[in-house]
């Protein structure tokens, strides 16, 4: 069985960030309905990136390397909520969430996404995996894990680990 949540309820937003619906994960969305999703690069203080491995039951890019963590914003959830939600679910994190945090949004053909930058000192061995959706983490110095994110094929989050990185040095 597929770890996504396909009957999870999303709130359904216009390009201003508008709730305009609601619908099931499994449901299409028409043009100009977005639902929103959540990513974030967590760093340690000495610049290495953590990353996730995908399981390899996700029905979009399954055993890939991805971003530190993310995943969908459900119904009644603002970006933080979602956000910290996501981080505790997948890593057993409990870092503080702030609008401040977020430090991007693009918007794509039928979501947006919002971009965080964290720092932890959480070692490895701290992080508790939800096994359901994440095979393992591990940190990185930004070029390699710029290789392993080279695997998703449609985005490489280039843009996104630099300006996370710069984003945290600019606080």
């Amino acid at each position: 069985m597929a770890a996504d949540r396909l009957a999870e309820h999303w709130d359904i937003y216009n390009r201003q960030l508008q709730v305009i619906g609601h619908r099931q994960r499994k449901e299409t969305l028409h043009p100009g309905e977005y639902h929103l999703v959540v990513s974030a690069f967590i760093f340690h203080p000495d610049g290495q990136v953590l990353l996730q491995q995908r399981t390899a039951d996700k029905l979009n890019f399954p055993s890939c390397w991805d971003c530190s963590v993310g995943g969908s914003v459900v119904a009644g959830e603002t970006i933080e909520t979602g956000m910290h939600r996501e981080m505790h679910e997948e890593l057993g994190l409990d870092l503080p969430v702030a609008a401040t945090d977020n430090y991007l949004l693009r918007t794509y053909s039928h979501w947006i996404e919002a971009w965080f930058a964290f720092e932890t000192l959480t070692p490895l061995d701290s992080l508790t995996l939800q096994r359901s959706e994440v095979q393992r983490a591990a940190f990185f110095s930004p070029a390699v894990a710029h290789e392993h994110l080279k695997q998703i094929g449609f985005n490489a989050y280039s843009l996104e680990l630099r300006r996370a990185w710069e984003h945290l040095n600019q606080k």
